[in-house]
């Protein structure tokens, strides 16, 4: 089983630091910590929780501060998580040690921090996520043996394939094992919400979408708590960017690697909303903007947090010129070919990266890969597709997205998702010829011309919801 220690704050990370908080005597801190995300009143992290009072145990000095001499034990007892995954605890005081199962552990004494870090399954599609509370974050180890709990929770987003519907559901859930085979099936988990349009998900696994329709709200966040089951939801966040006047107001949203949101907006521009913006709701101000960005579709960001664009062209924006409002034009502009036959394709509609950095593109029915290598130089460029083929000619895909097995999916005709193998996305063929996906699943509970997202993102690619390297 693979375990994965988060650098950054995620759903659900348990690392509260009391600092010198005095132990009281005698404590025994086996209190059990409120379940993490799900069931309970979300909040902006919808897995965390428990109890972070002091709560220490122990033997205390004469001023009532922890003592350091002698030594310890502390029993650390782990609920929640399945066979095969382990936790991932950290003990951090004067002897500070790791820990990876239940069991009693011997310390030199004093006062020790105990945090939890997110873990996940194996999953060849989209992996489940466990978040944890700790019982007693601070615990005080001396003569004999204090007693912690941890206790993981699943993150109720993980492990599913989530889409806009097109229908008043208006996103749908598929978890993984229903989708592991070509099937015919209703959405794991149906959500009335009003959000249909671009999905991203931020690294806590709460869900953002683009609203429905003009004069409502722009984008909504859904908690990650609330997308364990069907039925209405309500946004936690709702937020108006009274700066775009035109419609459809958003075309395509994509958080940068900081956080930020970026919107391919309509009126040829592209837009930032800063991640301290997206903590409340009300009418927010991009605190970014580029113009004259020439009829803007899809957006992605590569592994270096450069910005792609498509649209007539596919336009590349480098990093270094994010954070300032821009009018001048993108660093690199391609035009691409098909791999076979040299049907001009522009610069796609829609953009997925893969974990080897190639980038992957839909223009229509076509979809296409550019090799990572002519992603790189400046100016403007025609280039030929590394790999190209034609899908369904009633399929009209949204944004594309990679799973645990490298495999890609996309909506398809109506009513229709697909995966096409690693395999697949290997070969070409000629323009016309429709190749279908290795795995298809129809269901009543999706239309057509739909974004796929799955959380979380596998590890690899440059995502914000994505696992992060070991």
């Amino acid at each position: 089983m693979m375990r994965l220690r988060l650098l950054v704050p995620l759903l659900g990370l348990v690392s509260m630091s009391l600092g010198a908080a005095a132990c009281s005597e005698g404590t025994d801190g086996d209190g059990e910590g409120e379940g993490g995300a799900g069931g309970e009143k979300p909040t902006s992290h919808a897995g965390s929780g428990g109890d972070t009072s002091a709560g220490a145990a122990g033997e205390t000095s004469a001023g009532g501060a922890c003592a350091t001499d002698g030594t310890g034990s502390l029993s650390v007892v782990v609920a929640g998580l399945p066979d095969g995954v382990d936790p991932d605890i950290t003990l951090d005081g004067p002897d500070a040690q790791s820990a990876s199962s239940s069991g009693v552990i011997s310390l030199g004494a004093g006062n020790y921090i105990v945090s939890a870090d997110p873990v996940f399954d194996d999953d060849p599609i989209v992996r489940t996520m466990y978040t944890a509370t700790v019982s007693t974050p601070s615990v005080c180890v001396g003569e004999g043996t204090q007693n912690v709990k941890v206790t993981y929770s699943i993150v109720p987003s993980s492990n599913k394939l989530w889409m806009a519907t097109g229908k008043d559901d208006e996103l749908a859930g598929f978890a993984s094992a229903d989708i592991a085979e070509t099937v015919m099936t209703d959405a794991s988990v149906s959500i009335d919400t009003p959000g249909a349009g671009s999905l991203a998900f931020d690294k806590d696994g709460n869900l953002w979408a683009v609203g429905p329709t003009i004069g409502e709200d722009m984008l909504v966040r859904i908690p990650a708590a609330e997308l364990g089951a069907s039925g209405t939801r309500e946004p936690d966040i709702k937020i108006k960017v009274p700066e775009i006047e035109c419609f459809p107001f958003i075309n395509h949203i994509a958080f940068d690697p900081h956080g930020n949101l970026w919107l391919s907006a309509c009126g040829n521009e592209l837009r930032r909303l800063n991640a301290n913006d997206l903590k409340t709701s009300g009418e927010k101000i991009s605190d970014v903007l580029f113009t004259e960005v020439e009829a803007n579709q899809g957006i992605a960001f590569d592994g270096a947090g450069n910005l792609w664009v498509a649209g007539p062209t596919l336009e590349r924006f480098d990093a270094a010129r994010l954070d300032l409002s821009d009018i001048d034009a993108p660093d690199l502009e391609l035009s691409i070919a098909t791999a076979k036959g040299n049907q001009m394709l522009g610069g796609g509609e829609e953009l997925a990266f893969d974990k080897a950095g190639n980038l992957w593109g839909v223009a229509g029915s076509t979809v296409f890969q550019l090799a990572s290598s002519v992603l790189d130089g400046r100016g403007t460029k025609s280039v030929k597709a590394n790999v190209s083929f034609d899908i369904d000619v009633l399929a009209l895909p949204g944004t594309p997205a990679f799973d645990d097995g490298n495999g890609l999916w996309l909506s398809l005709a109506d009513g229709e998702l697909g995966r096409f193998s690693p395999e697949q996305l290997g070969s070409s063929a000629e323009p016309g010829t429709a190749v279908a996906p290795d795995l298809l699943i129809s269901s009543d509970s999706i239309s057509t011309s739909l974004p796929v997202a799955l959380f979380p993102a596998p590890q690899g690619l440059p995502l914000y919801h994505s696992l992060p390297a070991d």
